[in-house]
């Protein structure tokens, strides 16, 4: 699989020029991980961009009554880790293979070249990053929504037939 190929079918990426893909493709490692692999842990800081090509990623966070919840199993074309990587703070999910997978990586220092808003590539790029952010927000919006029904339940008025 050409990773610049893979690239140029994601949401964002139709906006890049073939050169912007280029640059982009070249900035990252592909690389095969076991199953359970941990690519982020949380409360630690992230130093990584991953982009998930094969398989699938759980995004994961321990309680404070020490118990584990899965938040969102990422499917292949999901970029994840972002928050922290944008933020600079550490994770607060964990992120772990479930079975083997296939990941893109892009390590901080040429995330933040191209992340600079100075350049063309750059406001291509934080375009590419922004739309992962909002399909992210929407995803943990949801997560919310569902958390507050699960403890405050439905009322008969919104409740769907």
């Amino acid at each position: 699989m050409l990773l610049r190929n893979y690239l140029r079918g994601l949401p964002g990426f139709q906006f890049m020029s073939e050169a912007d893909v280029d640059h982009v493709a070249a900035a990252m490692r592909v690389d095969d991980y076991p199953d359970q692999h941990v690519f982020i842990y949380q409360e630690r800081l992230n130093k990584e961009l991953f982009l998930l090509l094969d398989g699938q990623v759980k995004v994961c966070h321990y309680g404070n009554t020490g118990r584990y919840y899965t938040l969102k199993t990422l499917q292949p074309g999901e970029v994840f880790g972002l928050p922290s990587l944008a933020q600079g703070k550490p994770a607060v999910t964990s992120c772990q293979a479930s079975g083997p997978v296939k990941v893109a990586s892009m390590p901080f220092s040429a995330f933040m070249l191209l992340y600079q808003p100075d350049s063309e590539i750059g406001c291509r790029f934080q375009y590419v990053i922004a739309s992962q952010l909002a399909r992210d927000l929407h995803d943990r919006h949801d997560a919310l929504r569902n958390l507050l029904m699960q403890i405050y339940g439905s009322k008969p008025s919104e409740a769907a037939p």
